[in-house]
């Protein structure tokens, strides 16, 4: 139950009051309450108006809100600001045109697009005195500051310098009856591009497949399944460029179309380039086409080995087609100008081809390079084309010891004297490098013999010392360099683009293609098959058992290594395709990993792998 105080304790406690403290404590309430006052802003009839505040009062505070922009002492604000009366505080509208002109990437179309057919004043929207005001405005439409005339589209057209075609009924049109979307109110005329040359060729570039049937019974002395033409056949047409048709921007200016694209074209004796850019064969054999940017056009003439290529028939360097309806024996060489075919095996041999290389059997401990890589191991290539350095060096030490000579003033040395004496102290290289050039013209079968005899003659001439002080010149110095250059560069020429390895099995050898490496049977054991193309192993039970197999585009395999054995490396630029592996190395790009197990059906590309080499 509650106590009630009685009227003496109530008295008494009045009594203890300290009166001072009392009277402390009701004049800050005073002053709080009744002295201290904040500022205030308002506006009336379009003017801000800022009250200062009282005793230590807040000062007001401003902001905007757009399209208002605001100024305090000449400085834009975009927070809320604390203003008072000494302020100078003044406002605008970000006004946006009435009207906007594009012009497309390509010049050729000039848009007119209408925001606003009318400008307004503005007026800011009264307020009471408050402490915190955000500034509103809001347009009046009584009073009328611009409007969008037909002149006015026109003269900004032609400030721009557009003044080609316009349309001027579009654009008064859209200013009568605004649809405020972008309308074409000038119009270029797009160029018509010219049309690049192009190449119909009237014949196969890729021998048959069926070439390397293994079931039934194969005529060995059918050559229809290699591409071939008769004298007198076209065998290929040229489309002559198209120029375009120049055009013009919004602007008037003239736009040129870019030249078409041309397509060089060079002939051989063998075939003829009519007026109408036809390609007439003049003889009969199987059409080639070399050189990328300039395309050179041939018939190839076929060598025929109908036994084996052996130690009775030697090694064989021929300036078109092998075809070999035997075997290629041990230690033989075959470097072909263009293709190889070969209806049995290769053992220990070598077989280089500017073309393609075909082997209906097996490969056993060779070497086939094929495209791009028969050109670089092509002896003929290889010898003529170290020579031409050796007597670009030559050439420019003998001019080196003539000036030294001369500096000092000894008596003059006859230029043979000179060859001969760095030939035999500096460049010891050349006669040995000679006979292995000779060795290769010797060797070249009967078609392209006669065109080396100058080149043989020339180069038995510098393995004769007695010969060389009395009839060595510079002359004939530098006209067995162009001719070294002339026999290299005309074997590089010689590579096709189209090539490709194809054979039914090989061991312990290293194959080396331009294109694609395809093989048909049994498959790869402990060899090393580099393709810049794709490498693919056509039968379902083919294996690929040890060694490195490399390719710029993609491998697709069938069985890979096996429960022992050595180990096999895949490395493929985009993507590996596997039936089963049971372990190895697979590597696509920069990424690898190890197999260990045994997987199936994989198929592995740059996503497949965490393992950064």
């Amino acid at each position: 139950m509650s106590k009630h105080m009685t009227e003496d304790e109530l008295t008494q406690l009045i009594g203890q009051l300290n009166m001072d403290e009392l009277e402390s404590v009701s004049t800050s309430a005073t002053r709080s309450d009744f002295s201290r006052r904040n500022g205030s802003i308002r506006i009336k009839d379009q003017s801000i108006i800022v009250q200062d505040p009282e005793n230590g009062g807040d000062l007001p505070l401003i902001r905007s809100v757009e399209p208002v922009r605001l100024y305090v002492n000449d400085e834009i604000v975009t927070a809320e600001t604390a203003v008072s009366s000494a302020d100078r505080i003044r406002w605008e509208v970000e006004e946006k045109p009435l009207f906007e002109i594009e012009v497309s990437a390509d010049k050729l179309y000039a848009y007119f697009q209408l925001m606003s057919k009318e400008r307004y004043a503005w007026r800011l929207l009264d307020s009471m005195p408050v402490n915190a005001i955000s500034i509103v405005a809001e347009e009046d439409d009584s009073i009328v500051l611009e409007s969008v005339h037909l002149s006015e589209v026109v003269a900004a057209l032609e400030q721009r310098s557009i003044m080609f075609q316009l349309d001027i009924a579009a654009i008064q049109h859209e200013v009568q009856q605004p649809t405020y979307r972008p309308v074409v109110v000038a119009r270029g005329k797009a160029v018509i591009p010219g049309e690049d040359a192009q190449l119909d060729l009237y014949f196969a570039e890729q021998v048959e497949s069926h070439f390397f049937e293994v079931g039934g019974s194969v005529d060995f002395r059918n050559h229809l399944h290699i591409p071939s033409v008769k004298r007198g056949e076209v065998i290929a047409k040229k489309i002559p460029p198209v120029q375009g048709i120049p055009g013009f921007d919004v602007y008037g200016n003239i736009v040129i179309p870019p030249p078409p694209k041309d397509i060089m074209i060079v002939v051989k004796s063998s075939v003829e380039l009519t007026p109408e850019g036809e390609i007439v064969a003049l003889k009969e054999g199987r059409p080639r086409i070399t050189g990328e940017k300039i395309k050179t056009f041939d018939i190839s003439t076929s060598y025929i080995v109908s036994g084996n290529v052996d130690i009775e028939t030697g090694n064989i360097v021929f300036s078109g087609d092998v075809i070999v309806y035997g075997d290629v024996t041990d230690n033989m060489i075959i470097e072909s100008l263009g293709n190889v075919y070969v209806y049995g095996s290769v053992y220990n041999g070598t077989i280089t081809a500017t073309g393609s290389i075909f082997v209906r059997e097996n490969v056993i401990g060779s070497k086939l390079y094929s495209g791009y890589f028969g050109v670089m191991f092509n002896r003929l290539y290889h010898s003529s084309k170290l020579l031409s350095e050796l007597f670009g060096k030559l050439l420019a030490a003998c001019r080196m010891l003539e000036q030294a000579l001369r500096s000092k003033r000894q008596q003059a040395i006859r230029f043979g004297q000179i060859v001969l004496l760095l030939m035999e102290s500096k460049f010891k290289e050349i006669p040995a490098t000679i006979k292995d050039l000779l060795v290769v013209i010797a060797n070249i079968q009967h078609l392209k013999r006669e065109q080396y005899q100058k080149l043989k003659q020339m180069s038995e001439f510098f393995l004769q010392p007695t010969k060389l002080p009395e009839a060595a010149s510079y002359n004939i110095l530098q006209s067995y360099l162009a001719l070294l250059q002339d026999t290299h560069q005309e074997v590089a020429r010689m590579q096709e683009e189209k090539v490709e390895i194809r054979l039914n099995q090989c061991h312990k050898s290293e194959l080396k293609s331009n294109g694609d490496i395809v093989i048909q049977r049994e498959g790869v054991l402990l060899s090393d098959l580099y393709s810049a193309g794709n490498i693919q192993f056509v039968w379902e039970y083919a294996v690929c058992r040890g060694g490195r197999l490399e390719a710029g585009g993609s491998i697709s395999a069938q069985i890979i290594g096996g429960e022992t054995g050595a180990s096999t490396i895949l490395k493929a630029a985009r993507l590996i395709r596997i039936k089963k592996m049971y372990s190895g190395r697979v590597c696509v790009g920069k990424y690898c990993t190890d197999i260990f197990e045994m997987i199936e059906n994989k198929t592995f590309d740059g996503g497949s792998f965490r393992q950064k080499v």
